[in-house]
């Protein structure tokens, strides 16, 4: 189950509960959700599970001078853990990136969860900022 806000702050916790849009599908296994206008993320596991470390590859359009920030937190203000990235995909790579219909510069991740429930996202990327509000299930 995922949900989806598109707007941006400070604030810890998700604004809003989650919602159960199951995203679009990509090639493989992965689902795309929407992070906010120009901002996508792929999710090779979801709905993500908490205490697992979740590959998480995302997409911003148009020139991101300084890279791709990412943080998130749940209400109890557990914080999400970032274990790799947020690195730039070498497209130029065998392998590299994931074919996906959405332009832009991709970025790695590698997450982790560490408890279940309702989460919020902040990304940002250039002068694109976007949220993500999506439930985690019990690992």
């Amino acid at each position: 189950m995922t949900g989806l806000a598109l707007a941006s702050g400070g604030r810890a916790g998700p604004p809003v509960p989650c919602s159960d849009d199951p995203g679009g599908d990509l090639p493989g296994e992965a689902v795309e959700l929407t992070a906010g206008d120009g901002l996508w993320s792929a999710w090779i596991t979801h709905p993500p599970v908490s205490d697992e470390v979740i590959t998480v590859l995302w997409r911003a359009e148009g020139f991101v001078e300084h890279g791709l920030t990412l943080s998130g937190a749940d209400a109890q203000g557990n914080r999400l853990g970032v274990e790799f990235g947020p690195s730039p995909v070498l497209p130029q790579l065998r392998g590299g990136g994931l074919v996906w219909p959405r332009p832009g510069r991709e970025w790695g991740t590698r997450v982790l969860f560490p408890a279940p429930g309702c989460w919020r996202l902040e990304v940002e990327a250039g002068e694109r900022r976007g949220e993500l509000v999506l439930w985690v299930r019990s690992g």
